[in-house]
């Protein structure tokens, strides 16, 4: 079938192979000395010892290689990730992309309902705000249990991605049908954990399929676009929702959208990790064969490992990391103090235009598209910066990773200049506020989209824990200042200026953050010689 060629390695191939509804790709012969082992990347399973039932296979061979290790044909292997049709690429981002949307959708989509929320549980704002900042803790406490998992061999990380969205939907199907606000709780910091894999492990999906290093920071800027777009548009679905219907619709309609890409993630999405996918062809052969002799490098290497071994390598990987790679250390505080103003705003925005300039709902979520507009321009800014800048360093062979800095430390000092804009102007006109939420999201977006670049290409082998460390230090900025953000602005409101000060906080915050890339753009180089992560 067309099908089980083209998607192979899906988990709906998978499970037809699994209970035998589909039979394994045929043996044929294909001349007297081996035996083709799969048609569709023309393994081949050579006849060297007449006194086996069915020779040493191996992918490369070789007479001075193990016989039994699998390893890839050569570099133009088809199922290798990077010899993907730029078409199965781009289907790849863009689920990745969609996954993203979804569990960045679930914390801010929360916030149009809350003040519903707490009037049928009759709680005060600081226990609803709960059901935001818990929700963020769980996706940044997610990825340090679930991504370093997929970086094993014998995991990778499809199945991850399924089971997990899997278990989302049905916690959003408890949270539309709640009966008691405690029940709320527990359930949206378990959804915040369940989709926190896209988050971590997606730049690593990415990175799987994506071989030019020029391309790649844009890719995965296209695909960290969700962390910044699907906050922003969240707010005014969760508001239509709310008017339309009731708080319990804001949930019913993440689970609809949480379950179709769940069936495009079951049918259409294929593993990338390429040593899964080796490890997948090693048991094919195995199963074909009858002998369980043949293996992967990784999986022997993984098969020495206990539970608690493998337990301990895969969850303390991300605080290792974070503990001896002062690169990515620098770059976590710097990012959370990103990530956590964004998430300031969905404090301070309803105080502006709620009290200040007498919205409605829905109007005030339409106010959130400053920051589309800002998005959009930042990406066009980075896009710029790698076809002007980057792109020439590669084809002279000057290029270092630190040279992606150069766009953080040209546009660093807008992010604290747009907060004290959106403090000390919300008293003015509803069109300068709207402009520093433009400048914010301008600046935030591409100082976020070049961090990650810049931790992906130092990291490549190890991406997905460096990720899912950088996720819990963001979430955990992200998580607190919303809890604590309407009580300092409040209490450093003035009766001209509600937001000003409270703005102005984080705006000092942001100028002294404001010299990790130049001290990385020095020292990068340094660290990365002597680190043991690093490449």
């Amino acid at each position: 079938m067309a099908y089980l060629q083209s998607f192979k390695n899906t988990f709906f191939v998978d499970a037809l192979e699994y209970f035998r509804i589909v039979k394994e790709q045929s043996c044929e012969r294909s001349n007297e000395n081996s035996v083709v082992a799969d048609t569709s990347s023309s393994i081949e399973i050579p006849i060297t010892d007449k006194d086996l039932e069915v020779g040493p296979v191996h992918c490369h061979a070789n007479e001075f290689k193990d016989p039994f290790l699998i390893e890839w044909i050569d570099d133009s292997d088809p199922d290798h990730p990077h010899n993907w049709s730029n078409f199965r690429k781009s289907f790849i981002a863009i689920e990745v992309l969609l996954l993203s949307c979804i569990t960045y959708m679930g914390s801010s989509i929360y916030t149009p309902g809350q003040e519903a929320i707490q009037n049928e549980f009759g709680v005060g704002h600081w226990a609803g705000t709960l059901n935001l900042s818990l929700y963020v803790l769980g996706y940044g406490i997610g990825p340090i249990f679930l991504a370093p998992f997929s970086e094993f061999a014998t995991i990778g990380r499809q199945h991850i991605y399924i089971f997990t969205l899997f278990a989302f939907v049905l916690f959003q199907i408890g949270c539309a049908t709640v009966k008691n606000f405690g029940g709320l709780i527990v359930m949206r910091f378990i959804s915040g954990v369940l989709s926190s894999p896209a988050l971590s492990t997606g730049a690593a999906s990415i990175a799987d399929v994506i071989k030019d290093e020029r391309k790649l920071p844009l890719v995965i800027g296209l695909w960290s676009s969700g962390a910044i777009l699907a906050p922003i548009i969240a707010p005014l679905l969760g508001a239509c929702m709310l008017v339309a219907e009731d708080w319990r619709y804001i949930f019913w309609l993440l689970t609809w959208m949480a379950t179709a890409n769940l069936i495009t993630l079951i049918f259409f999405f294929p593993e990338t990790s390429p040593e899964n996918i080796l490890y997948r062809r090693c048991k094919r052969i195995r199963k074909m064969t009858g002998d369980n002799r043949y293996y992967t490098i990784r999986q022997k290497e993984e098969e020495k490992l206990n539970m608690w071994q493998f337990f301990i390598a895969a969850v303390l990987r991300p605080f290792k990391i974070i503990y001896h790679e002062r690169i990515v250390a620098y770059f976590d505080i710097y990012m959370a103090l990103l990530y956590g103003s964004l998430n300031l705003f969905f404090e301070s925005i309803p105080i502006v235009f709620l009290e200040i300039y007498h919205f409605s709902v829905i109007e005030m979520g339409v106010a959130y598209m400053g920051f589309t507009v800002g998005s959009t321009f930042g990406y066009l800014a980075q896009c710029i910066f790698q076809l002007k800048v980057i792109n020439p360093k590669f084809d002279n062979g000057t290029f270092q990773p630190e040279s992606l800095l150069l766009l953080d430390m040209a546009l660093g000092w807008i992010f604290p200049v747009s907060m004290f804009i959106f403090g000390w102007g919300a008293s003015v006109h509803w069109m300068l506020v709207e402009v520093a939420l433009a400048l914010f999201m301008f600046s935030v977006f591409t100082l976020f989209q070049i961090s990650l670049a810049y931790l992906a290409v130092c990291y490549p082998r190890y991406v997905a824990s460096v990720f899912a460390g950088s996720t819990l230090t963001r979430a955990s900025f992200a998580c607190a200042f919303p809890l604590f953000g309407t009580t300092m602005y409040r209490h450093l409101a003035t009766e001209k200026f509600p937001v000003g000060w409270g703005s102005s906080v984080v705006g000092f915050a942001a100028l002294i953050v404001s010299i990790v890339p130049f001290f990385l753009y020095k020292y990068g180089r340094k660290l990365r010689g002597v680190s043991a992560f690093a490449e």
